[in-house]
């Protein structure tokens, strides 16, 4: 059980959002569906999360990690 719990938190798996000082961390998102310096379109298992702003860009890509700086106006979950 306890490696298990190991597992879950050095793999962390789960898809996980963190907004702080207008920066959005996106963990373990599935696409970027589209993206222009207005509005980030990421998908992920349950829908999409559309971010709105100005002079949006993404400052980090990882395979399964995406950092979104700018002026961050909107976030939406569909």
């Amino acid at each position: 059980m306890k490696i298990t719990r190991l597992q879950q938190y050095v793999l962390e798996n789960q898809f996980k959002i963190t907004f702080l000082n207008n920066k959005l961390d996106i963990l373990n998102y599935d696409t970027i569906l589209h993206f222009d310096d207005n509005k980030i379109i990421i998908g992920y298992e349950l829908g999409t999360i559309d971010v709105y702003g100005d002079g949006l860009y993404i400052s980090r890509l990882l395979k399964d990690e995406v950092l979104i700086e700018g002026i961050i106006k909107r976030i939406e979950f569909r």
